[in-house]
């Protein structure tokens, strides 16, 4: 089978334990990525295709619909690339996420069946005004490029069906979180919630000796140039008594940040899951495997969004009771320290995530996105 990712951390880590789980089952995974993430990849056992990106590629965008139009363009780029690579070796089965739509189109090709694979939410009832900003699909710049490209390359279903109603889906994310589950368009969905594995190649961390609790903060690997943010938390938690786990990116210099206490971290990166089994809080972007993966460890949340699909996520944590919206332009250093006082205390938020938790945990993970995919052999492939 074929793997067909974007190069986003958000995007990938969240793939890596279902190939290692794959892999181990004797399934033979060739997984389509750019160069920097072959080191994840390969040590989940999968074989390396690689395909090339711009620089501009690799820049997140906040806009969602400029995301998606960036996507695309990188999409219909690399499609001859990956045909080439894979011309000798068709694979059985095609696994891409929404935003490597280009695995999609092999699949049609290739005539084989395909299973998207969800790192968020799954397009529901309004997702594209909500979220992406605009009224149709026809309003994202691009998208009557790829309507004339879709016959060429075999396939012959509507863009809006091939994009928002996939025929299986695999959600990384239980069902609770789901925006309005109910109207989600996919035909078939497995909520397998997060699937956590190895991630030995990120590093360690380990605990402070002193006892003090530990809060975690972290914007994620994407919008991480916030030294207005990462200056608020330290005034917020320099004297609260607890241990600060702080990750700032590569794009701020430590030293531009003013003295740091000696009860903080101050790290370009950690391994995350290192940190969370330990942590009381987690002050996040609110990235959806960030957010999954805090909740697979009992931890709540200050989510802070950087961009619209955190705020969708930031307001599901509400909802739900599992934490607290703190907007990024009301990031004061009272606020940060009244919301995670409110998360380590209020005890309807240790109900929310608790019950999360367990929902996370009956999901299956791994295991059961690797049986969904296992049951897709016996689909119907596309025609």
């Amino acid at each position: 089978m074929a793997v067909f990712n974007a190069p986003r951390h958000g995007h990938v880590n969240p793939t890596l334990a279902v190939v290692a789980e794959l892999v181990a089952r004797g399934h033979r995974v060739s997984y389509a990525i750019t160069e920097d993430f072959a080191p994840q990849v390969k040590a989940a056992g999968a074989d390396i295709v690689t395909y090339r990106v711009s620089h501009t590629a690799l820049e997140a965008a906040e806009d969602l619909a400029a995301g998606a139009t960036q996507a695309m363009q990188q999409n219909l780029r690399a499609l001859p690339e990956l045909m080439a690579a894979f011309a000798d070796d068709t694979p059985d089965l095609v696994l891409y996420d929404l935003a490597a739509a280009g695995g999609r189109l092999l699949a049609a090709h290739w005539k084989v069946p395909a299973i998207q694979l969800a790192p968020t939410h799954l397009p529901y009832e309004g997702i594209l005004p909500e979220l992406y900003g605009v009224p149709d699909l026809s309003c994202i710049p691009g998208v009557d490029i790829l309507r004339m490209v879709l016959p060429a390359r075999g396939v012959h279903e509507p863009l809006e069906e091939l994009l928002f109603a996939p025929r299986q889906a695999i959600a990384f994310f239980p069902r609770a979180f789901q925006r309005k589950p109910d109207t989600v368009t996919a035909g078939s969905v497995t909520y397998a919630g997060p699937a956590l594995g190895d991630r030995s190649y990120q590093g360690n961390w380990e605990p402070p000796q002193d006892g003090r609790p530990v809060l975690f903060v972290s914007l994620g690997s994407q919008f991480t140039c916030r030294p207005e943010f990462y200056r608020a938390c330290i005034e917020a938690f320099s004297d609260t008594g607890t241990h600060v786990v702080m990750s700032i990116g590569h794009s701020v210099d430590p030293a531009d940040l003013g003295p740091v206490p000696k009860t903080m971290e101050m790290h370009t990166r950690v391994p995350q899951l290192d940190v969370l089994p330990h942590a009381a809080a987690f002050v996040t972007h609110g990235g959806m495997g960030s957010v999954m993966e805090a909740l697979a460890h009992g931890v709540p949340l200050v989510v802070v969004p950087q961009m619209t699909e955190q705020q969708a996520n930031a307001h599901q944590v509400e909802q739900l009771s599992l934490g607290v919206h703190l907007p990024r332009e009301q990031a004061t250093p009272q606020a940060l320290r009244d919301a995670v006082q409110r998360v380590t205390t209020a005890p309807e938020i240790a109900r929310g995530v608790a019950v999360l938790r367990q929902e996370i945990h009956e999901a299956g993970g791994a295991v059961a996105a690797a049986d969904a995919i296992e049951r897709a052999f016996t689909l119907e492939p596309p025609r």
